[in-house]
């Protein structure tokens, strides 16, 4: 898991046009057991010998959980998805976080996590705050060579760069901005997530080479699951070069090496970023969803 280590905050507005990080619905609709978060992801399309882009609908209703594809350039390879149940593993905890018994309330997503044999549950869940994308161009972001200098609010209107700078978001169009809260801290992993290494020891060495010797960094071994039984290990590189740090971890899990995502106890705002003032608006609702797709579709 590759994981930017950021400082969580409200939301950065670039113009007085851009409205904050909403709590409440109110203009964006009222209680709903349904939420549906669109982005984009892109493959390789091997027959094509091209770049394939794809739409990703990804529905949260009270009691299921669905992702629908669709293609908008080339064929977009859906093993880049990761929709399966997930091994939960917390200090001596073992669980199972899965696509069922969801709960929706208006825009947070809850989601149980079961501990294994038991009837006991972890609460687990996403909280959706909202930021105004309406009248949004490219200019909004402000890169640089220096984190430090970064910020405004990065879209797929950056991302796809072929799409004009003059280009803007319709009335209507809102980011999503997850925030997650856990009762514990834990690792969360599955199938998908296998790494063919055959021990968390070879896994943190090659862990280490992710980036260059000089990048100062920490390695952390310890256990979670029943009893402690099962070997995990966090590798931390710290800022760097007016680089942000990044996290990566590791579990060794019955014969197999896993990585695995990591979420923190309490509350977090994974797309937040205040040290820099830049927020990550990649999840969007239906409005900015067909808009992007029609530009994507237009230019690429």
């Amino acid at each position: 898991m590759n994981r930017w280590i950021a400082i969580p905050s409200v939301c950065f507005l670039t113009t007085l046009a851009l409205i904050g990080c909403e709590e409440e619905d109110g203009a964006y609709g009222t209680a709903s057991s349904k939420i549906t978060l669109t982005s984009f992801a892109n493959s390789y399309d091997s027959k094509a010998n091209a770049t394939a882009i794809a739409r990703i609908d990804e529905t949260y209703r009270t009691g299921a959980r669905e992702i629908k594809t669709t293609n908008l350039i080339n064929s977009y390879s859906n093993q880049s998805l990761n929709d399966l149940d997930r091994t939960v593993l917390a200090d001596d905890f073992e669980g199972r976080l899965e696509n069922k018994d969801i709960e929706v309330n208006n825009r947070t997503v809850k989601r149980p996590i079961y501990e294994k044999n038991t009837n006991n549950q972890l609460d687990y869940q996403t909280t959706y705050k909202t930021l105004n994308l309406s009248g949004l161009h490219a200019n909004s972001y402000v890169a640089s060579t220096n984190v430090n200098n970064r910020y405004g609010i990065i879209t797929d209107l950056n991302n796809y760069s072929e799409i004009p700078t003059n280009v803007a978001f319709p009335e209507g169009s809102v980011c999503y901005i997850p925030v997650v809260t856990s009762e514990r801290s834990f690792l969360a992993f599955n199938d998908k997530n296998k790494t063919g290494y055959a021990s968390i020891e070879r896994w943190i060495e090659v862990a280490k080479t992710r980036f260059s010797a000089d990048r100062d960094h920490r390695t952390s071994q310890f256990g979670v699951g029943v009893g402690n039984q099962q070997q995990a290990a966090q590798v931390m590189f710290f800022e760097y070069d007016d680089q942000p740090a990044y996290e990566y971890n590791g579990v060794e899990y019955g014969k197999d090496v896993y990585e695995a995502n990591y979420v923190a106890k309490g509350s977090t705002d994974p797309n937040t970023d205040s040290r820099f003032d830049v927020v990550d608006c990649i999840i969007v609702n239906e409005v900015a969803g067909d808009f992007l797709a029609e530009q994507i579709e237009r230019y690429y």
